[in-house]
């Protein structure tokens, strides 16, 4: 081997290599193109990851009351004493039959 051969490998022995990962590192010179000036307010509510939270949140404060009632019922109908309501029809509520 020559000896530029071998100081790289030497250098390479004596420094550790480091791994970033990519959340950590800085954007590229492109990425600070698109960054809106530091005195812009930027509106956290037209992103994408903002409305997807929003809907999931909305999903859960309307789904929540539902699924507690309905637990509750079926809770009372099975361990309980109450019983399905029925509707009850025209002849059934006179007490006769229909002509």
């Amino acid at each position: 081997m020559s000896s530029n051969q071998q100081q790289q490998q030497q250098q390479q022995q004596q420094q550790p290599r480091v791994i970033m990962d990519a959340h950590l590192r800085r954007p590229g010179p492109a990425a600070r193109q698109q960054l809106p000036p530091a005195g812009a307010v930027r509106d956290i509510r037209q992103t994408k990851e903002y409305k997807a939270a929003a809907r999931r949140w909305l999903s859960t404060i309307v789904a929540l009351p539902i699924l507690m009632y309905t637990s509750w019922m079926l809770y009372e109908r099975t361990y309980g004493d109450k019983k399905p309501k029925r509707f009850v029809g025209r002849g059934e509520r006179e007490g006769g039959n229909e002509n």
